[in-house]
This record gives structure tokens, sequence and C-alpha cells, in this order.
């Protein structure tokens, strides 16, 4: 049972970590789902950074949420996923104020 979840796991963070390399590493903001270059007028080097942060925290948890989950139960995926839901939520209004600050300046 462990053995599934953790290959496919494993997959899925070197997803992850590929998309924090390519996104804060070579700037690549084309992996940014809905990022218009003509339409974001705000520090791309800050939102760079946030992206990168957040596909790097998602690959390591979800290469330890396997374990977790053997060794938790079920509480480890609920906290796995509150954890997503937050940070992408948070990050989607972190990504929408460097939009507007620059833009209301």
């Amino acid at each position: 049972m462990l053995w599934g979840a953790l290959v496919g796991s494993i997959f899925a963070s070197l997803f992850l970590f590929g998309s924090a390399y390519l996104i804060w590493h070579k700037k690549d903001l084309t992996f940014i789902a809905g990022y218009d270059e003509k339409k974001f007028k705000g520090d791309k080097v800050r939102l760079v950074r946030a992206y990168g942060i957040f596909c790097l925290a998602s690959g390591i948890l979800t290469v330890l949420l396997p374990f977790a989950l053997a060794i938790i139960g079920s509480y480890a995926g609920a906290i796995f996923g509150i954890w997503l839901t937050v940070g992408v939520v948070m990050l989607a209004f972190y990504s929408q104020s460097l939009n507007a600050k620059s833009s209301g300046s």
C-alpha cells in the first residue's frame, strides 16, 4: 500500500520541483496559470519568488504525505488538502496585491 502512494507522490513532487525550478530559477512565467504579460504590471521578481517557494514547499509536503498517512492516518491528508487550498488562495491574493500596488502608483 505504501509503495504505490510513494511512487505516485514522488512523480508528483518531481513535477512540483521542476515547476519550482523553472518558475523561480529560470523566471519562466508561462508556467503560472492565468499569467498575462500585458495585464500584469507588478513586481515580477516577487511574483516568481512566491510561486517558486509555494511549488517547492508543496513538493516537499507531497513527498512526505505517504509517510504521514501511514503514521498519522487520514488527518494528514486533510491537513495536506487544507495547506494546498489556503496556499493557493493566499497566492492568488498576493499576486493580485502585487499587481494592484504598481498599477495604483
